[in-house]
């Protein structure tokens, strides 16, 4: 099932039994619009970085959400902005849950939130190229977790990156941390070089929730020594997510190069379609 509604574009995927059936897309429409209409009434608040709210328990169940997920992964950098759409995948799974599927898989433009009631089941999942708009040859392979999100981010994508991958994709218990630690990770995987291009962000969009902060647009002239040392910054990054318990685990893509944290554990395997 496809549905979009302003700012959401998802695919929906239920089953029953094993067996593919739809949940009412009348209803559904209703509850995301309602959905778009508490987020939009927060506003002035998800736009600021996260340490600067304190009293937000008394928020929508959404906006909540997004600063928890936020503050999760780093408070001092990012808005809550950073986790919208997972966050929204996750209100729509929570939803499908009541109505007694066995499987749900809500894919929100890429940011992802799973529920998958037989452990014995395996998922797997694509991880897509954001700005070439093509599949990558990597591959998720998820088993044995219930409950979990994956969210990609990355130069090209929907929204502004202040570091230089080209895919930063990332497991976790919730769609909501995935889309906040993807956007974090892919902030920290940078080199400082004459060959990335950065704009202040407010100069290509007046209305941006990181208004003062330099933005990359352009790493055509990056070196490979260059992309190197990006990807192991990401990575330090990552690695820190993981061991706190933050986030399942993460894959990083630069200039035909790419780091993990994923070891190959009964739960989270990374495959390469036609190859090793």
């Amino acid at each position: 099932m496809y549905i979009e509604i302003g700012p959401v574009s998802v695919v929906i995927k239920t089953e029953k039994s094993h067996v593919n059936v739809e949940p009412d897309r009348s209803k559904l429409e209703n509850y995301i619009k309602e959905l778009l209409h508490l987020i939009g009434g927060c506003l002035p608040v998800l736009r600021q970085r996260a340490y600067r709210i304190k009293r937000f328990q008394n928020l929508p169940s959404t906006a909540k959400k997004m600063i928890e997920a936020v503050k999760t992964v780093d408070e001092e950098t990012l808005t809550p902005m950073a986790s919208v759409a997972g966050a929204v995948s996750d209100e729509i799974k929570a939803y499908l849950k009541k109505e007694g599927f066995d499987f749900i898989s809500v894919n929100n433009g890429g940011d992802i939130s799973i529920f998958n009631k037989d452990l014995e089941k395996s998922t797997k999942v694509s991880i897509g190229h954001v700005n070439k708009n093509i599949h990558t040859p990597y591959i998720l392979n998820i088993k044995g977790i219930k409950d979990y999100g994956i969210a990609t981010s990355g130069l090209g994508g929907r929204s502004f990156t202040l570091g230089i991958a080209e895919i930063g994709t990332v497991i976790a218990e919730t769609g909501a941390i995935a889309d906040a630690a993807a956007t974090y990770i892919c902030n920290k995987t940078d080199v400082v070089s004459k060959n990335v291009l950065k704009e202040k962000a407010s100069v290509i969009d007046p209305t941006t929730d990181i208004p003062h902060e330099y933005v990359t647009i352009d790493i055509s002239k990056l070196n490979q020594e260059e992309a190197n040392i990006a990807l192991q910054n990401g990575l330090k990054i990552a690695y820190n997510l993981k061991e706190e318990k933050k986030i399942f685990d993460a894959f990083i893509f630069l200039k035909g190069n790419m780091v993990t944290t994923i070891t190959g554990d009964k739960n989270i395997k990374l495959e390469v379609s036609h190859g090793n």
